[in-house]
This record gives C-alpha cells, structure tokens and sequence, in this order.
C-alpha cells in the first residue's frame, strides 16, 4: 500500500468511520502514536480538508466590529485556543484558507511573505489540478530565508505555487544582507528588480507580522539578542517585511532596516487586496499601527488578539 494510499485509509477510518485511533491502531496493525501521525501528515498533505464553519453572534459582532473601526472589505475571526501540537499561528493560518480561497481566481498574480502563519495558510489550500497553462504567479515580498534546511518551514509562496500549479518567482538574495551596500548591489539586479516590480503589480498581497518578540526572526537566526535590544530601545513595537517600526509607522533608525532585501512597507498601497494573517495579543500594537495607516483592506486574526486590537494603545 503507498503512502499517500495509506493516508486516505486512516482518514476514511477516522473521519468518516468515526473509529477511535486505538480500534484504527489494532485494525492496521501499527500503534495508536503512529496512527496520530499519519492523520496530522493526512491533513498537512491536504487528503484531510477541515472546515469549522459555524460562527457564533460573538464572533461575527468581532468582526463587524474590527472591519468598521479599519475600514476593511472583510475579516474573519478564529479561535485563540491553541495547543503543544499546533501554534496560534498555525491555526490561524489554517482558519485562513477557505477566507482567502475564494480570491484565488485566476488569472492572478499573488504576493506574498514568509513564516509559520502564511505557510500553514498555504498548506491549508485546498490544492487544484494543472490547468496546462500559467493563469496564476506568485512573487515574493521578501528575500530568501535560506540559511538552513530547516527553515523550509517558514517558506510559503512555493507551497502556495505547488497548491495552485502557479509559476513562482524568487529573490536572488537572502532577506538580510551583511550591509547596505550589498543589499544595494542586490537591488540593482535585473532580476531583482523584476521581481519586485511583480510583486508592486500583484492582484492579491498575503502578509503577516512580527511582534516585539519576533519570533521567526529570533528562530531563523538573522539578529543577536543585542540588535533585538537595541531596535526595542529605539520605540520599535515590531516588525512587518523585515522592517522594524515604531507605533506612529516609522521605520526606526537602526542599520538593520538597511538591509532588507525586498518591498518596502510604505509601497504596498498599488496592490489592490491586500490581507493582514495574524494573531497574537503581543503583535497587536504594530498590527494595529498598520491598520489604522490603511496598510490592509482584509484581516485574519484570532478573537484574544480582535479584541486586543479594539482596545486603545
């Protein structure tokens, strides 16, 4: 039996069954621990597809409340539950697919960042068959994250790509550079410039942020403790496409902000939809600080992290 053959088995039994993981276990002849795993890889490969699609009063109130106080086209509230195997971010990444599937028509051209969150909403897309054409591309906002294998886990654009039987372009060059010169020498590439132009005539934007924590930025290992430090010092309440800013939008004045390699915060307004994937209560001030400067028309967030949003800064 294949694995993907395999997969489909334990969900069918699971899902639709409604077996317990132990009756599966004994059934297949393998251990319940086992059969936990292939049900999480059934759902991360996307055999499994889950859609929660009742929303309370309270919920939709939230959101009601969230659009008219940021101008926004939409927005959609998940749950602030979360557990040891699965992160807020994930799930609100997760809770984000089928709100931003319907955009997803092609022909189209997606933007989009990196991180736990925008790469769980990749993954959560409900994949679909080759059309035999491009009829949708997607560019990135930032550079590479490509300083290990491991953090293959917070690419989002080729997964989104492989969803969509997309093209996919890349920036040749890493988010950070050394310095600023370097990252000007980048920036000046054909290529580099051609993929940002992309990404400034997108159709859709697709973005997340980072809070004073930033922790993908920590995990990835760009910067010290000691560059964290000193942007905290200097007012910063966070980080959106690599750019740390202050709670009235500046970029602050540190040489880490001279070495971003990809779209300026400040240019993203030609992009007609733009959609903020976030939550967090500790990312609220700089996605509030966002919103409020009209940076997004959508927003994706989890209800602790709405209601935090709604409270004064």
């Amino acid at each position: 039996m294949s694995q993907e053959d395999l997969l489909a088995r334990v969900a069918h039994l699971y899902y639709v069954l409604g077996e317990t993981q132990q009756v599966i276990a004994q059934r297949l002849g393998m251990t319940r621990i086992r059969v936990h795993r292939l049900l999480a890889e059934a759902r991360e490969q996307g055999v499994v597809q889950v859609q929660i699609r009742s929303q309370t009063g309270a919920t939709l109130d939230l959101e009601h409340r969230l659009a008219e106080r940021f101008a926004l086209a939409a927005c959609r509230v998940t749950p602030s539950d979360e557990s040891p195997d699965h992160s807020l971010s994930q799930i609100v990444g997760s809770y984000a697919a089928p709100f931003v599937a319907p955009m997803l028509q092609p022909p189209l051209t997606v933007a989009m960042a990196w991180g736990v969150t925008l790469q769980s909403l990749a993954g959560a897309i409900e994949p679909v068959g080759s059309t035999g054409e491009d009829t949708v591309t997607v560019v990135p906002l930032l550079g590479s994250l490509s300083r290990r294998s491991s953090i293959d886990r917070y690419e989002a654009g080729t997964l989104l790509a492989q969803r969509l039987h997309a093209e996919c372009y890349y920036l040749p060059g890493p988010i950070f550079t050394d310095t600023k010169a370097s990252r000007e020498a980048i920036l000046q590439q054909p290529l580099a410039q051609e993929v940002i132009a992309l990404a400034l005539c997108a159709d859709l934007a697709l973005a997340s942020v980072g809070g004073t924590d930033c922790g993908t930025l920590r995990s990835v290992g760009y910067f010290s403790d000691a560059v964290f430090a000193e942007v905290l010092a200097l007012g910063a309440i966070g980080n959106f496409l690599g750019y740390f800013m202050d709670a009235q939008g500046r970029i602050v004045d540190h040489p880490a902000n001279e070495c971003v390699v990809g779209v300026h915060p400040f240019d993203l307004g030609g992009v007609p939809c733009r959609v903020l994937v976030s939550g967090g209560t500790s990312k609220a001030p700089m996605m509030r600080m966002l919103l409020e400067r009209g940076t997004f028309t959508h927003l994706v967030t989890d209800a602790a992290t709405g209601r935090a949003l709604l409270q004064e800064g």
